[in-house]
């Protein structure tokens, strides 16, 4: 995807999750249990307004704090991390807890398209009705939390990885990745192939499983341990 689009993502997948908290701010949000959508909402302002910070920033060697005195409301926070984005050239510097590489802005376009959208689902679901979400962010979704959120954490070491290799199957067009541990270490492929245990659904639904959220339409092959075990790689 261009960074056009996941500024695009951004914008859209945020407003959506503001607009589900409003219209039921006191609802449980169903997969982080220790929030209602109000505290969900504020999750959001925390992560916007960081990701806005380390874009400001354009230092790749270590984490800038947002200002602690910051009195934005959620949609306040999410406009600024917007023009920030906006104005930022993709390939600019800018911190995150992956390798040196890959620490720019480009980076973080990427993770708050996909952060927002996940909880928009969240926000939309304990508000009683969750829209799906697109099939190109989807996809680009699944491949995100492989390569990010399974295999590198913001704080503490990336976790132990269950011994049996996992297949992800997209059944509403083209996808497929293999997923296993070499040597301590995740190894991923978009490829097809036969897993240990596999995993078939729509775009959609593999996104939301990479981030343990498990859809009821949902196929599962092979040992449910050992589907449960990876799935529960999710932070």
């Amino acid at each position: 995807m261009e960074p056009s689009e996941y500024l695009s993502a951004i914008r859209y997948q945020g407003q959506a999750l503001l607009a589900a908290v409003a219209d039921s701010p006191d609802a449980r949000v169903e997969h982080c249990p220790d929030w209602d959508n109000t505290g969900l909402a504020d999750h959001m302002r925390g992560v916007w307004g960081f990701m806005a910070a380390q874009a400001r920033a354009a230092s790749p060697e270590g984490p800038t704090r947002p200002d602690p005195d910051d009195a934005s409301t959620p949609d306040q926070t999410l406009e600024s991390l917007l023009a920030v984005l906006t104005d930022a050239d993709p390939t600019a510097p800018a911190w995150n807890w992956c390798p040196e590489e890959g620490r720019t802005v480009a980076w973080i376009l990427r993770r708050m398209a996909h952060e927002t959208a996940i909880h928009r689902w969240d926000a939309e679901n304990a508000a009683g009705d969750a829209e799906p979400i697109g099939a190109d962010l989807a996809v680009d979704g699944v491949a995100e939390a492989l390569e990010v959120a399974w295999g590198f954490r913001l704080r503490g070491p990336a976790p132990d990885y269950p011994a049996g290799s996992l297949h992800l199957h997209r059944t509403d067009g083209d996808g497929e990745w293999m997923v296993m541990a070499v040597g301590g270490a995740l190894q991923v492929s978009e490829e097809h192939g036969k897993g240990d245990v596999a995993v078939r659904g729509t775009a959609s639904d593999l996104d939301l499983f990479t981030w343990n959220r498990r859809r009821p339409d949902l196929e599962y092959f092979g040992d449910t341990a050992v589907v449960e075990a990876w799935a529960a790689v999710a932070p």
